[in-house]
């Protein structure tokens, strides 16, 4: 594979047109797109909404076509903004990259803005999903980057080789059996899907369906008269490539419901729904989506996305949130967003809005501030900017969390002190896995609790806040019950396995550090389902293969970011070796860079490298600890 790429700029929408075919042949060499990257939808939008001069970068190698950028410039105020053409109604937006492509395509596009920084101001680059190529590409040089969690997209994994029976959860079940016993009793029941005849008719139905339903409410939804050309055009097209799902619940042979969908990479995308207000009691939203969720399975679909939007009715059918994100890119010698932050004043702000706990954001400042008088001032210069109200009393909690525990902090800032001491440059894997095991006997010989969990501040109950929290959420996710068994990448000091013994078949803890060990053993104390051993750090030791139904790693993994990505590699090869079919690794904070969008790319790579699906990716879980929560679980074939 050649890395140099040629490049061709379409500045007008017709050239990209002209493009159509070589484009879609494209697409289908992206084992990553989506129907939102398709000619078939951003042409139309083109025609119907884009603007008359786009900025489309076409890369060719030896190959030929390898990679698209499909960007335009619109005037957003006093700004020029580079934006992703289908922006606004497409809830995945990216370049098109071939496989093995991705990162050099990626590259190229941001160095060919470079060399047009006279033509624009700001890259706002929105709705990626966390394996975009576009948040691992880096910013030329003097650029500013910023980076954050966009919208969740709720998705439902169907297992495979699942029944009808087993598709739902069972009270939605319940639910949908009820609903189709009444709607059966009014009339004749069917389901319609359009081909090239009845693609019209359903798609006025579902106009009809759609704005009656939103009418009924008081609002405007989002289909209309501007938006249907676009939609006709772009549906028509979808269906002649077999990609299209426009569904239609007929009864007595009218159309009383519709959703309007596309069939893609094995999956359904659930796009816009309707049905008629007036036969609410009927439940016709949930047949229809349950009707188009089995047609979906029986097309040997393996998962359901619901694309943007936190809906409470998504959550109903199993669905877990898949974040997207947005990156902004400013060139050099635009006008910037306003005056960088410092490390302690941003652990200030931190609490202010509510991102990070009081305990979390005092760790923060402790580990960026020279000693506990200059934290206080940090907290102090803040009070004119915290005014009055909730951002007031938060800055009020984080001072008096400090005031009421100095001597707590003062131990704390030595360890974090240690902490950065301990960092070696130019150690092999193993080598830093051993110097990390000095440094976690040395933290838990001066206080247990804080060398697991800098913020519990030392304090047992502080640390079995954060503990209730993690078993909280393996629960939510049925990761646990008396019938599993568990492993633990990093145990500390047991304080998991002994909340989680008594409510599974097994818990195993691994760890480097042989004095977090041995207060693990006396936490666990008389736990005959509780194994606990030293690892190396690198790999799972003697951990049995296909037997563990949950992996997990709870503030483990920065320390094997730090140790470089041959370590993190061999960790997660080594999960998956240790799970059974449809067993789950769940990584809870993956590092400590203060990235979340290039953490969440790492951990998609993993997942697809080692044969995992995300089902979270980045979920900010916890009200106590800042982590973010990653859950994979292993595809039997791949």
């Amino acid at each position: 594979m050649s890395e140099r790429l040629d490049v061709e700029v379409l500045s007008r929408r017709e050239e990209l047109e002209a493009l159509r075919e070589p484009w879609s042949a494209l697409w289908q060499r992206c084992p990553a797109a989506t129907v939102f990257q398709r000619p078939e939808w951003l042409i139309p939008w083109c025609r119907a909404l884009g603007p008359e001069e786009v900025l489309a970068l076409v890369f060719r190698s030896d190959e030929g076509l390898v990679g698209l950028a499909p960007l335009a410039v619109h005037r957003i105020g006093d700004e020029r903004v580079v934006a992703l053409l289908g922006a606004g109604i497409s809830d995945y937006n990216d370049v098109l990259a071939a496989s093995g492509y991705e990162r050099a395509v990626a590259g190229a596009a941001l160095a060919c803005l470079e060399e047009r920084a006279d033509a624009w101001d700001v890259a706002d680059l929105h709705d990626l999903r966390a394996s975009s190529p576009l948040l691992l590409a880096e910013a030329p040089p003097g650029w500013s980057d910023e980076v954050e969690k966009h919208e969740a997209c709720p998705a439902v994994t169907i297992p495979e080789g699942a029944g009808p029976d087993e598709l739902f959860p069972p009270g939605m079940r319940a639910r949908v059996a009820r609903a189709r016993k009444r709607l059966a009793r009014a009339g004749d029941l069917r389901l319609d899907v359009a081909d090239a005849a009845s693609v019209d008719e359903l798609l006025d139905a579902l106009f009809a369906n759609h704005q009656a339903r939103w009418r009924s409410r008081g609002e405007g939804g989002v289909l209309d008269e501007a938006l249907r050309p676009f939609h006709r055009e772009a549906a028509r097209a979808l269906c002649g490539r077999g990609a299209l799902r426009l569904f239609g619940l007929r009864l007595d042979g009218r159309i009383i419901a519709s959703l309007y969908g596309f069939a893609e990479r094995g999956g359904l995308a659930s796009y816009i729904t309707g049905f008629d207000p007036e036969l609410a009691w009927y439940s016709p939203g949930l047949v229809m989506l349950a009707s188009a969720i089995e047609h979906a399975a029986r097309e040997g679909a393996r998962n359901v996305d619901f694309l943007r939007g936190r809906e409470p009715y998504k959550y109903d059918w199993g669905a877990v949130d898949r974040w997207t994100f947005r990156r902004r890119l400013r060139r050099r010698g635009a006008r910037g967003p306003g005056r960088e932050v410092g490390e302690g004043e941003g652990a200030v702000q931190a609490v202010m809005s509510g991102e990070a706990s009081p305990e979390v954001g005092l760790v923060r400042l402790l580990g960026a501030a020279a000693d506990l008088a200059a934290a206080a001032r940090a907290i102090d210069a803040a009070r004119p900017a915290a005014g009055e109200g909730e951002r007031a009393a938060r800055l009020e909690a984080l001072r008096r969390c400090l005031d009421e525990r100095r001597a707590a902090c003062a131990t704390v800032a030595a360890m974090l002190g240690a902490h950065r001491d301990a960092r070696v440059a130019g150690e092999d894997a193993r080598g830093a896995c051993q110097s990390a095991a000095r440094l976690f006997d040395e933290l838990c010989e001066r206080s247990e609790e804080a060398s697991v969990a800098a913020y519990s501040l030392g304090d047992p109950e502080i640390l079995e806040r954060a503990t209730r929290e993690v078993v909280g959420l393996f629960e939510r996710w049925g990761a646990i019950g008396e019938d599993r068994a568990i492993l633990q990448i990093g145990c500390g000091i047991g304080r998991f396995e002994a909340a989680l013994a008594p409510r599974v078949r097994e818990a195993w803890g691994l760890d480097v550090s042989p004095r977090m060990i041995e207060a693990a053993r006396r936490r666990c104390a008389g736990r005959s389902n509780v194994v606990l051993a030293v690892s190396s750090g690198v790999d799972l030791g003697d951990a049995p293969s296909a037997r563990f139904d949950l992996v997990y790693a709870v503030d483990s993994f920065p320390y094997a970011v730090a140790a470089g990505a041959e370590v993190v590699d061999r960790l997660v090869a080594e999960a998956r070796r240790a799970l059974r079919p449809g067993g789950e690794l769940v990584i809870l904070g993956y590092s400590y860079r203060g990235d979340p969008a290039r953490d969440a790319a790492d951990v998609a790579r993993l997942a697809a490298r080692h044969g995992f699906d995300v089902l979270a990716s980045g979920e900010r879980a916890f009200s106590l600890w800042d982590a973010r929560a990653y859950r994979l679980r292993k595809i039997e074939h791949r």
